[in-house]
């Protein structure tokens, strides 16, 4: 059973981890290929190396059909493993990698606590690195103090 949260993992707002993403989407992500042969059994470590190798833009779904982008699989990965807060801080506060980055700031305002989420991404907001979404139907560039500002404003 590849698709369970972690049995240790803890209730993140009243609530199993992967719930946080909508059970169509979670539905979609587990019959991609991409997470049946990239994401299997990967720990908290594989995450940040495929997120820093294989990863190319953020972004939710895209196309006709909705297919998950690969950042929505690690993510998906992330709130079922549920790395430890260290972890996560360092995702955050990697400058080598910008979608290692974005990953973990994503993750962070997802499942982190509201005073926690503000002293960990206000610092990024000085970062003028480009980022590539990919929306729906279009391919869009933006920054990575854009997109922490879209994470700390904007309710989804």
């Amino acid at each position: 059973m590849a698709n369970v949260t972690d049995p240790l993992a803890r209730h993140i707002h009243g609530t199993n981890p992967q719930n946080l993403l909508e059970y169509i989407t979670r539905q979609k992500i587990y019959d991609t290929r991409y997470w049946k042969e990239e994401c299997f059994g990967l720990a908290a470590v594989d995450i940040a190396e495929k997120a820093a190798t294989q990863l190319k833009a953020v972004g939710g779904s895209y196309g006709g059909n909705s297919q998950p982008t690969r950042f929505l699989c690690l993510v998906l990965k992330m709130l079922q493993i549920q790395p430890a807060d260290d972890v996560v801080e360092e995702l955050v506060s990697n400058e080598e990698f910008k979608y290692v980055r974005a990953l973990g700031a994503f993750y962070l305002r997802l499942t982190g606590r509201p005073a926690d989420i503000y002293a960990q991404l206000e610092p990024l907001m000085n970062d003028y690195r480009p980022l590539r979404r990919r929306d729906v139907t279009v391919w869009t560039l933006t920054t990575m103090d854009d997109f922490v500002d879209d994470l700390l404003r904007s309710d989804r």
